[in-house]
């Protein structure tokens, strides 16, 4: 089975995560998607951010990369802390994909339905596996 590669942007603000609510599948998730043939990880996460929340951004740090499993398929995530250029607002561009988005708490993030590798990021942040400051 084929490896998907996936690029994560993780804004943070006050100790919250942006986070978009993908109705298909009843989940908030990180912006980011799949990389264009010959793009970087990074270079798809700025273009992707901006598509999905139209939010130019400003890459701090690379935070590493996940495994995990959706639907019988098998993923990569590459994450990537960013911040916000500007003092823009996020929105959703994308309406067809996205309803909302949220800033979902580190702490409290239990509350809400988030993606797979959102619940590890989280897990990983709030147990010092991933460390937050650029």
């Amino acid at each position: 089975m084929n490896l998907i590669h996936l690029s994560a942007c993780v804004i943070l603000k006050d100790k919250t995560v942006l986070l978009l609510w993908r109705e298909k599948y009843s989940h908030y998730e990180f912006p980011g998607g799949k990389a264009e043939a010959g793009e970087s990880y990074e270079a798809t996460t700025i273009r992707e951010t901006k598509e999905e929340t139209g939010c130019d951004v400003e890459i701090k740090k690379y935070l590493g990369y996940k495994d995990f499993e959706f639907k019988g398929k098998k993923y990569r995530s590459h994450k990537y802390l960013a911040e916000i250029k500007n003092s823009q607002e996020p929105g959703i561009v994308e309406k067809e994909i996205f309803t909302h988005f949220q800033w979902i708490p580190i702490v409290g993030y239990k509350k809400h339905r988030v993606a797979p590798n959102v619940k590890d990021f989280f897990e990983d942040v709030i147990n010092n596996k991933i460390i937050l400051l650029p």
